[in-house]
Order: structure tokens, then sequence, then C-alpha cells
């Protein structure tokens, strides 16, 4: 099992803050391993039993069947095993649509997100737990396989057809943990939950508010103190996911290399950030570029991601951010001022962005 260091702590309470005796909110709770990390799902109600149950159904088929990169069979798996070869889907596939929405990620982003770095990835060795320093020859030849051009997505009388060329190869774990949230949120309303926490592996939903009517309250992990937080945010009905070098890194020769890689370079990103959480209502993955996006927003650093902030607002696509520097600051967004409060004993210096 690969090391995933969960981005947020969850400070998320079971029952109610009420008056005392009032009898706590019935819940249901499991730890799942789906998409090579380990997830936490708590449903509340009645029916926190059944829907948690086909909750985690619903994972387990969308990981082994669509998504995985290696479970031989898998939609994502065949693809990436068709040598250049057009594959066809049907019009309510998930993967095509999925592919697509990486495309516009990818294109709003400048490149920031690529979803065919996944042969750079493993030459690092971030994927297979065997980390190394790449060559860069051997960087510069993994590079012209990649790019958003390499795809080829089509829709048919039926539905879509994908090949890529090159010998590009898919990852889409950038977008499909968003992709599990919107999957399990519509199956946790169409069983009648109104409430659930949903930790994938540290990219976290809160569904609803808590019994007593109140917020979530979620703690962002402080990336220079991994057991501490720079500051909590309160939040209903809100996805909220964290990218940082301290998830995965290793060291060599006494230089630190992350797992973030800049597409453009092959090598760890350097935009003076140590991490970038990013808070959004809603998930519209298939209508717009995924705000939740974190990692791009890490590569493009703090000037880019908040262009885009600003273009996708625009667009009617609202997200908020939280920056972590490299020279120990922490920057947040202003539609955070209220939500957000920061850990004042943590040495960090805070400021509120326009």
């Amino acid at each position: 099992m690969k090391k995933q260091l969960a981005a947020l702590l969850l400070l998320l309470f079971a029952f109610s803050l009420s008056g005392c005796g009032e009898k706590a909110a019935e819940s249901e709770a499991r730890t799942v391993y789906a998409m090579d990390t380990v997830m936490n799902l708590t449903v509340y109600g009645e029916k926190a039993a059944s829907a948690l149950e086909n909750a985690e159904k619903e994972l387990h088929t969308l990981d082994g069947d669509v998504l995985s990169r290696t479970a031989d069979g898998s939609e994502l798996f065949s693809l990436n095993a068709a040598d250049g070869e057009s594959v066809s889907y049907g019009a309510d596939d998930p993967l095509p649509k999925l592919i697509e929405t990486a495309l516009t990620i990818s294109e709003a982003t400048e490149g920031a997100f690529d979803p065919t770095l996944a042969p750079v990835l493993d030459a690092w060795g971030f994927t297979k737990d065997l980390r190394r320093v790449p060559s860069s020859d051997e960087l510069a030849a993994l590079l012209a396989r990649t790019g958003r051009d390499k795809i080829a997505l089509e829709k048919t009388a039926d539905g879509y057809s994908v090949a890529l060329s090159d010998g590009a190869q898919l990852d889409l774990g950038g977008i499909a943990k968003g992709y599990a949230a919107d999957l399990l949120r519509a199956q946790l309303e169409k069983e009648g939950v109104a409430s659930a926490t949903l930790d994938l592996g540290g990219d976290v939903f809160v569904m609803g508010k808590k019994s007593d009517g109140g917020d979530w309250r979620v703690a962002v992990k402080d990336p220079g103190d991994t057991e501490s937080y720079l500051g909590i945010v309160s939040a209903s009905d809100a996805f909220i996911v964290t990218s940082g070098v301290y998830e995965r890194y290793f060291e060599e020769n006494g230089v630190r290399y992350h797992h973030i890689l800049d597409p453009k370079t092959g090598c760890p990103a350097e935009s003076g950030l140590v991490s970038v959480t990013v808070l959004c209502k809603n998930c519209l993955l298939y209508t717009s570029p995924s705000p939740r996006d974190s990692t791009s927003c890490f590569v493009l650093g703090t000037d880019k991601a908040l262009a885009l902030r600003d273009d996708l607002a625009a667009q009617g696509v609202a997200f908020e951010l939280v920056f972590v520097t490299d020279d120990g600051r922490v920057l947040y967004t202003g539609g955070l001022a209220a939500a957000f409060t920061p850990n004042e004993e943590s040495g960090y210096t805070y400021e509120s962005l326009a």
C-alpha cells in the first residue's frame, strides 16, 4: 500500500452539541481502500448502514472496472494497452466524459494539469515506491509522449471514441476522487441521506450540515508539522482538497524531491509554495474546469492560480484558495474571510487576499 498522508485533519463531530439528554444522530462509519488510498466514510441518519454499503460498492466498481491503471480489464487499463488503436465507449460511460473534463482542465490551466504525465511519475518512482532521479535525457524522451494533443476524443453516433498517440498513457487520478465524490453524493441523496463526511484519502467532501445544524469544521494540515494544523475551515456541502510537498517525497544527495511535477519540465514544481488548499461548493466535473484541482494551482503558483480563479468566477465557477508559501506565509482568498480561522500558534504570517 502506498504511503498516503492525508492533506486534511477532519474535525467532524458525530454528535450534536445541543442540550443534555438529546439523542445523538445515528451514524455508520467505514474505512475503505480504493483508488490506491485509504478512505474514511461516515454517513448519518436512519438509512446510514444500507447507504454506506452501497456507497462502498460504487467506489470499488468505479476503481476496479473503470479508472484503475493497473487492474487488468479496467477501462483505463485497456485504453492504455490499446497501442494507439481507437476504443469505443457508450454515451453513458464515465471514462470518456472524465477524459473530456481532463482535457478542459488542461487547456484552462495552460498544461499545469496533464493527464498524460503518468510515464514521468513512473520514472520518478512516485507511483511504484521506487524513488529515483531520472536523467535529463530520460525525462526529455518521456515528455515527448505527454500533452493533451496526444489524446484524440471524438463523439460518435453511439457515444465516444478515444485514441492515444505516440505512446501516451493516461492517469486520471487528479480528478478521479472528485468524480467519486460526485457519484457518492448522488447515491447518498438518492437513498435519502442528508448528512455525511467523505474523506477520500485527504480529499474531503462534507455533505449537508452536522446534526445540530452547524457547519462542519475541517482543519487544514500544517505542511511544516503534519501533526498540527494551520487553520480551520467551517463549511457545509463543500469539497476541500489540499496538495502539498509533504505528501510524497524522497531525498537524494541532500536534495528533497516531491511528487508534484511540473508537466513542462518533468521535475518537481518550483512555484514558491509548499501547499495549496481548494474549497468549492460544487464539483461541476462535466461542465467546466474543476475548481478543486489543487495540484494545478500548486504548479501555477499564487499569481496564476488567482488569475485562474478570477477567470472561472467570470464563468460562474466559484472556489476559494489557501496558499502556504515557502517563506512562511498563509494567504487565503477573500471568500474565506468569515469561514477560515487561523491557528495563531502555528508560527505563520496570515494574510487575507481580496
